[in-house]
């Protein structure tokens, strides 16, 4: 029985929030407004709690921009497909993990034309076997039929599997949820005290790169 292997995609396979922050620092530039965009990503959270809709709304209002939202969106649709990059290692693991029998899949929170534009403009459609978006399954992470759904298709179980991915919330409790090893990447946050409720992973790991050793066995 082939072993599975879920990933998340943005900011785990992909540095989504890297290539956002291009994205505002060359429109705000060609703009001519000032504003730091790292600080409207922390202060705002538009980026990765809200709607498309919110978060160029966000951008406008923020950095005072006359453009429409709408027409923001499609310019950041143009550009990120130049903007985006795979996280070192992440092609090579991938590509270890399927030699080694591995069936891996990408279950990703988000619409539908944005992530799989992110996962075709940097050629990740070539290494996995399914690919399960939120809005198009109908169903986000944690809840368990959308890891159910990538077991499915993939042809391999969840129980011994793993889910490697950025959100305790989403990615880790998922993936506990169905009996998956898990693996955080912290991105130099702490992790939560257990005490407050917050999910535990049975892995904390600094680099996506990582997560293909401890899949594989590696020391």
């Amino acid at each position: 029985m082939p072993r599975l292997a879920l990933f998340d995609l943005d900011d785990t396979l992909i540095s989504s929030k890297g290539a956002f922050i291009a994205w505002i620092e060359q429109v705000v530039a060609e703009h001519g407004v000032g504003g730091d965009a790292l600080g409207f990503l922390e202060k705002e959270h538009v980026y990765w709690t809200g709607s498309p809709d919110d978060a160029f709304r966000g951008v406008a209002d923020y950095f005072g921009l006359s453009a429409d939202p709408a027409e923001l969106m499609r310019d950041y649709r143009l550009r990120m497909v130049d903007l985006l990059v795979t996280y070192p290692g992440v092609a090579e693991g991938l590509e270890a993990l399927r030699d080694a029998g591995w069936r891996i899949g990408i279950v990703t929170n988000g619409y539908g034309d944005f992530q799989n534009t992110k996962i075709d403009a940097v050629g990740l459609r070539a290494y996995v076997d399914v690919v399960c978006v939120s809005d198009v399954e109908g169903t986000w992470k944690p809840e368990s039929k959308i890891f159910e759904l990538a077991s499915d298709r993939a042809g391999a179980p969840l129980e011994g599997g793993w889910m490697v991915g950025d959100s305790l919330g989403a990615d880790i409790a998922g993936g506990n949820g169905v009996g998956m090893h898990t693996a955080w990447l912290h991105h130099g946050r702490p992790l939560p005290s257990a005490l407050a409720g917050d999910p535990q992973p049975e892995h904390v790991i600094e680099h996506t790169a990582e997560a293909f050793d401890l899949i594989l066995g590696r020391p």
